[in-house]
C-alpha cells in the first residue's frame, strides 16, 4: 500500500518549486515593452497583433523575423487580447510558463531516481542561474519559454508512459507543440530515443515500440519548422572552428554565467578560454564520478545529448552576430543539473556539510547576480547600453542605443551612439567604412534633432550613392524627416521635393514610411487626390498613427475644397 504521506509530498513540492523558482523574477511585472529590443516587432509595433481572422491566417503561414514560429505569435496574440496590450499581462504569463518548466524539470529529476530534497535544490539553483534572466524577463523570448515548458512535459510524459508501458500519445502531442514555438527543441525526439535505450538497452524493438510515435511527430514538425524558415532565409556567415565549442560554453554557463550580456558579440579563442576551460572540467568531473559510482553508460547517454541540444545553437551562428548566447543554455543547462543528480548523488551523501555549503554559495551569488541583472530588462535603453560597455559589441547594440534616443528625442544619446561608431571604426577590420559612415550619420541626425541644423545631414543624403551603413532601413527614413521638416520650416519647399522624391526612388523606407513620404509629395505639390490615397494606405498600415490621422484629415479637407470650388 503506497504511503499517503508520500503522495502528498510531491504535489507539495511542486507548489513550492513553482513558487520559489519564479520569486525572483516577480519584478519584471512591472517592465513594460523593449520595443526597441525586438518586442516592437512581436507585439507593440506589431500591425498583425490584433486578434483578426486575417491577422490569424497570415501569422500561420508566414516566418517572425526570419524563423517559423506560429504557435509563439498566437499566444502574444491571446494575450495582446486578455490583457489589453498591458505589457504586465505578457510578463505574467512569460513567469507562469517558468514555473511550469521548473516543476516539470523537477518531475524530471525523480522519474531519474533522484531524491526529492536533492531534486528540489537542484532544480531551484537550475532556475535562479542568472543567466535565466532573459528568458523569463523579456516578453519576445516568450518563445523560449513557452517551448521549453511544453518540451519539458512531453519528456517527462514519455518517461511515465516508458515505465507504465503505455503510448507516448500526450508526449508526442507535447513535442509537436512545442516545436512550433521556437525549433531549438528539435533535437528533444532524439533524447527520446537515449532514454528509452538506457530503459532496453539490449532490446531494439522495445526501444522502436516506445519511440516511434513522439519520433515521428517530432519529424513531421521539424520538416515543416525548417522548410518554412529556410524557405526565406539563407546562411550569412561561414561555420568556424570555435563554434563547435559552444557546447563547452553552454555546460560552463550552467553552473556559473562569466559574461551575462543581452546581446553578444562572436568571440574568438582568446575571449573564450576560460569558459572553455570550467566546461571541460566540469565533463571531467561528471565523467569522473560516473566512473566511480559505475554510471558510464549513463554518463555517455548525456554526453551525446549535450552534444545534440547544442547542435541547433552552433548552428545557429551561422545566421546571428552571435556564437553563443546566455538563453540559448535553457534546455543545455537542465540537462547538466539532472546529470549532476544522477551522477553525483553518492557524493551529496558521503560530503553533506561541503554539499550543503556549496549549495548555499552558489544559491546565494545566483539571488545576488540574478537580482542585480534583472533590471536590465526594464529597458531598452539598459539593455543596449549594458551591451556597449563590451568594445567587441556587434554594432547592434549600438544601433539599439540610437534607435532609443530617436525615439525618445534624445539627442545627447544619439551623438553618443554615433561617437562610439566612429572610436571603433579603426578596431574592425574590414568594417571600418561602414562604421565610421554609419557614426557620422548618426552625428548629423543629433545635430538635427537638437539644434535644428540639417546641413551636414542633407549633404550625407544627397550623397547616399557613396556610403554605407548598419540597417539602413531604419535610420534613412528618420534622417529624410528630419531634414525635410527642417527645409520646410525654412521655406524651402522645391528641395524638400527632392529628397521625398529621392526618398521614393530609393526605396529607403518599409511601406509607411515610402507610403508616408508619397502623401506629402502629393500634398506639397497640390495633388490632394494622390495625398488621400496614400495616406490612407498609409492609415491601414498604422491605424493609430496620429500624424497620419491629422495629415488626412487636411488633405481631405482641401480635396473637397477643390471638388467644392470645381462645382
Amino acid at each position: 500500500m503506497k504511503n499517503p504521506h508520500r503522495q502528498l509530498r510531491t504535489p507539495f513540492y511542486c507548489f513550492a518549486i513553482a513558487v520559489l523558482a519564479t520569486l525572483p523574477f516577480l519584478p519584471s511585472l512591472g517592465y513594460g515593452f523593449l520595443a526597441e529590443w525586438d518586442d516592437g516587432g512581436f507585439v507593440s509595433l506589431n500591425p498583425f497583433i490584433s486578434w483578426t481572422v486575417e491577422n490569424l491566417i497570415y501569422n500561420l503561414t508566414t516566418n517572425l523575423q526570419g524563423v517559423y514560429t506560429p504557435l509563439t505569435t498566437l499566444s502574444l496574440m491571446v494575450d495582446n487580447v486578455i490583457f489589453n496590450g498591458n505589457p504586465a499581462g505578457f510578463h505574467f504569463v512569460n513567469i507562469l510558463l517558468y514555473g511550469g518548466c521548473a516543476v516539470f524539470l523537477f518531475l524530471i529529476m525523480r522519474r531519474l531516481s533522484i531524491p526529492v530534497v536533492c531534486a528540489f535544490i537542484l532544480t531551484l539553483l537550475w532556475a535562479w542561474n542568472p543567466c535565466k534572466a532573459e528568458t523569463v524577463a523579456w516578453i519576445s523570448e516568450r518563445k523560449g519559454v513557452a517551448s521549453a515548458f511544453f518540451a519539458f512535459s512531453a519528456f517527462y510524459y514519455f518517461m511515465r508512459s516508458c515505465e507504465l508501458k503505455k503510448m507516448p500519445i500526450g508526449a508526442a502531442i507535447l513535442i509537436f507543440i512545442a516545436c512550433f514555438f521556437k525549433p531549438w527543441i528539435l533535437p528533444v525526439p532524439g533524447l527520446m530515443i537515449l532514454y528509452a535505450w538506457t530503459l532496453s538497452p539490449d532490446n531494439y524493438r522495445k526501444v522502436l515500440q516506445a519511440v516511434w510515435l513522439p519520433a515521428l511527430t517530432g519529424t513531421l514538425a521539424a520538416a515543416i519548422v525548417v522548410g518554412m524558415t529556410f524557405g526565406e532565409s539563407s546562411a550569412s556567415r561561414s561555420f568556424s572552428l570555435i563554434d563547435t565549442f559552444g557546447v563547452l560554453r553552454y555546460i560552463a554557463a550552467s553552473l556559473w554565467p562569466l559574461n551575462l550580456n543581452p546581446i553578444h558579440p562572436r568571440a574568438g579563442f582568446i575571449a573564450v578560454w576560460p569558459e572553455l576551460l570550467i566546461g571541460i572540467a566540469m565533463i571531467i568531473a561528471l565523467w569522473a564520478m560516473a566512473a566511480r559510482s559505475g554510471k558510464w553508460r549513463v554518463s555517455l547517454v548525456f554526453s551525446i545529448a549535450c552534444i545534440a541540444l547544442t547542435l541547433p545553437l552552433i548552428v545557429s551562428g551561422s545566421f546571428t552576430n552571435a556564437n553563443y548566447t546566455d538563453r540559448y543554455g535553457f534546455l543545455v543547462s537542465a540537462l547538466i543539473w539532472c546529470w549532476i543528480g544522477v551522477v553525483g548523488l553518492r557524493y551529496f551523501n558521503a560530503f553533506p556539510r561541503v554539499a550543503i555549503l556549496g549549495t548555499i554559495v552558489l544559491a546565494s551569488g545566483y539571488l545576488l547576480t540574478l537580482t542585480l541583472y534583472l533590471d536590465t530588462f526594464s529597458d531598452s535603453r539598459l539593455v543596449f547600453a549594458h551591451a556597449a560597455i563590451n568594445e567587441n559589441c556587434p554594432p547592434k547594440a549600438l544601433e539599439g542605443l540610437a534607435l532609443v534616443a530617436l525615439n525618445r528625442n534624445d539627442s545627447e544619446l544619439l551623438y553618443q551612439s554615433g561617437r562610439l561608431f566612429i572610436e571603433r571604426a579603426h578596431q574592425i577590420q574590414g568594417n571600418e567604412i561602414i562604421y565610421a559612415d554609419t557614426g557620422n550619420l548618426f552625428c548629423a541626425m543629433a545635430v538635427a534633432l537638437e539644434a535644428q541644423k540639417c546641413e551636414s545631414l542633407e549633404r550625407i543624403l544627397n550623397d547616399l550613392d557613396s556610403k554605407t551603413f548598419y540597417s539602413p532601413e531604419i535610420f534613412l527614413p528618420r534622417a529624410y524627416n528630419l531634414v525635410i521638416e527642417g527645409l520646410l520650416s525654412a521655406g524651402k519647399r522645391k528641395e524638400a521635393l527632392r529628397l521625398l522624391e529621392q526618398q521614393q526612388r530609393r526605396g529607403d523606407g518599409n511601406a509607411f514610411e515610402l507610403a508616408f513620404a508619397a502623401g506629402l509629395s502629393g500634398y506639397l505639390t497640390n495633388d490632394f487626390e494622390r495625398a488621400v490615397h496614400e495616406w490612407r494606405a498609409a492609415l491601414n498600415i498604422r491605424p493609430t498613427d496620429k500624424k497620419v490621422q491629422i495629415n488626412l484629415k487636411a488633405a481631405e479637407a482641401k480635396l473637397k475644397q477643390n471638388d467644392d470650388e470645381s462645382i
